[in-house]
């Protein structure tokens, strides 16, 4: 196909179709059977489907992936978004954004990661990618342990760990003489 941009959007329609006759299908086929399934279930696809339209280009021109690999970022934030809503639609755990916003950040960086991996191999995507993710996975595990019920008890054992393990390269790389000295006063 010539018009690359006709096979974008031709596949995004066909795609969109299939879902809007998913969810009628579904709903007519689960109802005899006393289960709900509908519009009121299924919005949170509709933010998967815009990530994943973030992400199509990529993968229709894949010849090209270097110079589409920053559609990665926001596609990958919105697919994270709409798997938590997913989450959150299909279990009723509405008060879990407390701490699931958290995903959010670690998206950014898992979307540095793709850029790395599509092909821009800058050590700084790397290390923005290992702030970010790491910057939310602190978060997810502060504001978990605070209002996550059962991982309550995962969140301080984690922060432990953490913390050991970065007194361990501390101690490590003073055994070894090679920690950074503090300025002189």
């Amino acid at each position: 196909m010539r018009d690359r941009g006709a096979l974008y959007v031709g596949i995004l329609l066909l795609l969109l179709g299939l879902f809007f006759l998913f969810i009628e299908a579904a709903g007519s086929l689960l109802a005899p059977l006393g289960l709900r399934f509908g519009w009121a279930q299924a919005w949170p696809f509709i933010i998967l489907f815009v990530g994943l339209a973030f992400w199509l280009p990529i993968l229709i021109w894949w010849g090209q992936r270097e110079n589409l690999s920053g559609l990665a970022v926001p596609g990958t934030i919105i697919l994270t978004v709409g798997l938590i809503l997913l989450y959150q639609n299909v279990t009723g755990d509405w008060r879990s954004w407390s701490y699931m916003w958290a995903f959010i950040p670690m998206s950014v960086g898992l979307g540095l990661l793709a850029i790395y991996g599509l092909g821009k191999r800058e050590q700084g995507l790397l290390v923005a990618a290992g702030i970010v993710s790491g910057i939310g996975l602190v978060f997810f595990v502060i504001f978990a342990s605070a209002f996550g019920g059962l991982i309550r008890l995962l969140g301080p054992a984690a922060l432990i760990l953490i913390g050991v393990f970065i007194l361990m390269r501390g101690l490590q790389a003073r055994a070894a003489g090679t920690r950074d000295e503090w300025p002189e006063e």
